[in-house]
């Protein structure tokens, strides 16, 4: 970004690429980097493995079964990340927005160590992939901070606290201290070793890396129109009337685009989550990653709370403040509370919090989907048809969820057993 320049963007154009499949305000990971556009699917094919979804979930995946050697073709029907991966605010981390404490309640200690397990491996994987594969997405380990809503007390934090340390996050503590001294957001968690990156230049890394493994086709601005399935084979009907045939088909689409059997929107809910980025001088706010523990007045399952990072830039003097929060239900939104009303609320909060003078540059939102049980849906589609898999419920832990989704998609598909399988099967049992 050049020093001194907004670059927010209201309107929906025609050029404008990344919005081709949620929102109409372009989020900062797209600025100076080319659509990741590949050929339309234009014949009949036949693979192992077809993917209906190009964002992080679905990329994992084609990346771990290109390697394991099988053949895959991935359709988008946008370009990749141009769903909700390209919304997200990229926070890599295991501080999980549905608490330990309530993970543990629903589901038993040794599932909250299964959680704590699995999002901190992502975070180990994604790192271990940007090494490996030379991918140059900014990825940087950090601390990570969960402080108060004015609305929570200290409790929260101490039960927090003891859920972790039985969840084996035993690095994590109590700071008497905030980082933040703009704010006093003390007393807070402090989370060690997590990380961030931008997310669009990670896809891209991936994505390029993909076809070097095996037989791997990325197919975007193509729409999967029709999915048939039994046990022996899948058929995937396109819009422009080309099919796919596949032994196994993967659904990393956010939310499931088959759902007369699964019934997988019973079991989660959809959320809107807003999003600014205003432009900061550099080194003004400590590196890390920010949370509050969520307004404790409200009635949903998870409690609308702040997140907070710091986008580098090729700027020698700023850097972008990345601000999100002011969820509310998918269609339940106030008609006096529009989307200025709530851009304007995070700004509010951003400016009191950070002590921020600079302009806003970018504002966006997405889609979350909220899991009833604080877990997301991610293995075998209920149903019949035993060789479709889904991957949906990221909540607000999308990159992390994602992630797992791929290791253990993976594992399902070439019939290895997986530690995680089931704490996410889609199947199980809301709590």
């Amino acid at each position: 970004m050049k020093s001194g320049t907004p670059h927010l963007k209201t309107q929906l154009k025609s050029d404008d690429w990344e919005l081709h499949t949620s929102g109409y305000n372009e989020s900062s990971w797209f600025k100076d980097i080319d659509p990741l556009k590949f050929d339309k699917l234009n014949r009949n094919i036949s693979v192992d493995v077809a993917i209906v979804g190009g964002g992080i979930a679905g990329i994992t995946t084609a990346y771990l079964l290109s390697k394991s050697g099988r053949s895959v073709a991935l359709l988008e029907d946008g370009y990749i990340g141009s769903g909700e991966t390209g919304r997200t605010t990229a926070h890599i981390t295991h501080a999980l927005d549905d608490r330990y404490y309530n993970i543990e309640e629903r589901h038993g200690a040794n599932s909250a160590r299964i959680a704590a397990e699995s999002h901190t491996s992502a975070i180990d994987f994604i790192d271990r992939t940007v090494r490996d594969e030379a991918i140059d997405c900014g990825f940087r380990r950090l601390n990570g901070y969960l402080f108060l809503d004015p609305t929570d007390n200290k409790s929260s934090l101490d039960k927090e606290l003891a859920a972790l340390k039985n969840a084996g996050i035993t690095s994590a503590k109590i700071e008497d201290e905030s980082p933040l001294k703009s704010k006093d957001t003390s007393p807070c968690i402090c989370f060690h070793d997590q990380a961030q990156f931008q997310p669009m230049q990670y896809l891209k890394g991936i994505a390029s890396k993909i076809n070097q493994y095996n037989e791997a086709t990325i197919f975007t601005e193509t729409h999967a129109k029709e999915i048939q399935s039994d046990n022996s084979k899948c058929v995937i009907i396109t819009d422009s009337g080309h099919s796919v045939t596949a032994q196994n088909i993967v659904l990393a689409t956010n939310a499931p685009i088959i759902d007369k059997v699964s019934k997988i929107y019973d079991k989660q809910v959809a959320f809107r989550t807003y999003v600014i980025a205003a432009q900061i001088q550099k080194n003004s706010v400590p590196s890390g990653l920010y949370w509050d523990t969520g307004n404790q007045e409200s009635k949903d399952h998870v409690k609308p709370y702040h997140y907070v990072r710091i986008q580098q830039t090729g700027d020698q003097i700023h850097d972008l403040l990345i601000v999100g929060g002011e969820d509310h239900k998918t269609g339940s939104i106030n008609d006096k509370m529009d989307f200025d009303t709530k851009f304007k609320s995070l700004e509010t909060w951003m400016r009191n919090i950070f002590s921020v003078e600079g302009p806003i540059v970018y504002r966006w939102s997405g889609q979350v989907m909220e899991p009833m049980d604080g877990l997301a849906f991610i293995g075998t589609n209920p149903g019949k048809d035993k060789n479709v898999y889904i991957a949906t419920g990221d909540s607000g832990n999308g990159i992390t969820h994602g992630t797992i989704a791929g290791i253990i998609l993976n594992d399902l598909i070439l019939q290895k057993k997986n530690p995680w399988a089931e704490l996410y099967d889609p199947d199980r049992k809301i709590r």
